[in-house]
């Protein structure tokens, strides 16, 4: 059975292959995994500023109570060592954002499992499942709840997170590839020769990137190849909020990516009102990402409707 000895520690990626039931179960065991390692981490933390603190103290100590160069050089110490405490109080090098959707230790973990039990009926049996998944945002990148103190004068580029990769083998032969990709983008706002604003201002936009490919049998589909893409876009539909990214046809792939730009959850219950749950569905955005590649399958075979004239 599947469990989180699989996480990776260097990508600290959830890495394995397993039936649907061991998958599931490792998605299960994540969470409180993810809990004992961010308490680590901020123990670790703690620790790293009594240790600066109680160097600080014991340099005023020594320059206090040693005599000659070993004095001066504590007393030295102890001023710099002071200062640079000062500034980084003054100007905190990191800010977290109260509230934010990346707190949640399930997010990422829920919207797969979601995924995996829509797809249950539909995957083919006996098959393993291919999984990659990061389950904590990297502590400054997209997704991430904390945000760095950067300095505008710096060239801004962005940051991704390819976090989740998700490969089944369908019942109908077809070959599934979900993956999922962050971005966090800083724009940088200059005001101009008429502005009442003179200061630069930043703002940085995460987005989720969602793309699926679907690998089918060229004898299967034969007429796949020589659907238009203008064509294949009426099949797609898209939750509010989804923006389609790419679409791609070949003889034997389909291609679709979305993107959210807003914050998003693994799931939204269908009664929360939309000042309750601003955020938006992710789940399902996945659910009809599929359906409209399948709905693409279903246009290719469908011979397109020749329009007759009016006779006058």
């Amino acid at each position: 059975m599947a469990s989180v000895e699989g996480i990776n520690p260097k990508s600290q990626a959830l890495e394995l292959e397993a039936p649907l039931t061991g998958v599931l179960d490792a998605l299960a065991a994540l969470p409180p995994t993810q809990k004992a390692r961010r308490f680590r981490s901020r123990v670790g933390h703690r620790l790293a500023a009594l240790a600066r603190l109680g160097v600080f103290l014991l340099c005023i100590w020594v320059a206090g109570t040693a005599d000659g160069p070993l004095s001066v050089v504590a007393g030295v110490l102890a001023v710099v060592l002071g200062l640079v405490l000062w500034f980084r109080n003054l100007l905190p090098r990191r800010f977290h954002a109260e509230g934010h959707p990346g707190d949640a230790v399930e997010r990422r973990p829920e919207l797969v499992r979601r995924v995996l039990l829509r797809l249950k009926e539909d995957l083919a049996p006996r098959t393993p499942v291919r999984l990659r998944l990061r389950p904590d945002p990297r502590p400054e990148g997209p997704g991430s709840s904390f945000y760095d103190l950067k300095l505008l004068s710096k060239a801004q580029t962005d940051v991704l997170d390819p976090w989740l990769t998700l490969e089944a083998r369908l019942a109908d032969g077809s070959h599934l590839r979900l993956s999922a990709v962050e971005r966090r983008r800083i724009k940088i706002c200059v005001p101009g020769p008429n502005s009442t604003r003179r200061r630069t201002k930043s703002k940085e936009y995460d987005t989720l990137f969602l793309e699926a490919r679907l690998r089918v049998k060229a004898k299967r589909h034969p007429d796949l190849a020589a659907l238009s893409p203008d064509r294949a876009q009426e099949a797609v539909r898209l939750p509010p909020g989804a923006k389609l990214q790419r679409l791609r046809i070949t003889g034997e792939h389909l291609r679709l990516r979305i993107r959210l730009e807003e914050s998003w959850l693994p799931h939204v219950p269908k009664d929360a009102t939309a000042g309750a749950s601003p955020a938006l569905d992710a789940s399902r955005a996945v659910t009809m990402l599929l359906l409209s590649l399948y709905q693409m399958l279903h246009l290719a075979r469908t011979p397109k409707a020749i329009k007759r004239r009016r006779s006058g």
